[in-house]
């Protein structure tokens, strides 16, 4: 076999070792890890107001969240609006965050950066967003990140 032959056929078996790795890389680089963590983000709207909470980088079970939480008050009628958290945790209990209030009126917008632990992990996150009247609550919505997760308050 001359020089030539061999170096013909030691690059083909380079270029389908190369071509074989380059495949398999591929393919690991497009599937999603099954612990792969992901951003959450439940809005909903009610009657004068819409609101969406952002949770970044979260992962089954997590004891610590980051939160952020978007307020928008869509009607000029003297009500003021709010946004909450909601989490579910690996006991299936519930946590009704603070919350948190824009008092300027319509077209105003608010957002709100902070987080959250528990001890369980969580397992699921909502934005409850709410038109009131002083203290005493209009209107509603409530929204999971995770499918439907029915409220037992």
């Amino acid at each position: 076999m001359s020089n030539l032959a061999t170096w013909e056929d030691t690059m083909r078996k380079i270029c389908k070792g190369v071509g074989v790795a380059a495949a398999a890389l591929t393919l690991a680089v497009t599937l999603p890890a099954s612990a792969e963590a992901d951003t959450l983000q439940p809005s909903c709207s009610t009657t004068g107001a819409n609101g969406t909470v952002t949770v970044p980088g979260f992962s089954h079970k997590a004891t610590y969240i980051v939160v952020a939480l978007d307020l928008y008050d869509s009607l000029a009628d003297g009500h003021h609006v709010r946004i909450r958290l909601i989490t579910k945790d690996a006991n299936k209990n519930y946590t009704y965050w603070p919350w948190h209030a824009d008092y300027d009126g319509k077209g105003s917008s608010k957002e709100w950066n902070t987080s959250a632990k528990d001890s369980n992990g969580f397992i699921n996150v909502a934005a409850q967003v709410a038109r009131f009247d002083g203290d005493n609550l209009l209107n509603s919505c409530t929204a999971w990140a995770l499918g439907q997760t029915p409220l037992h308050r």
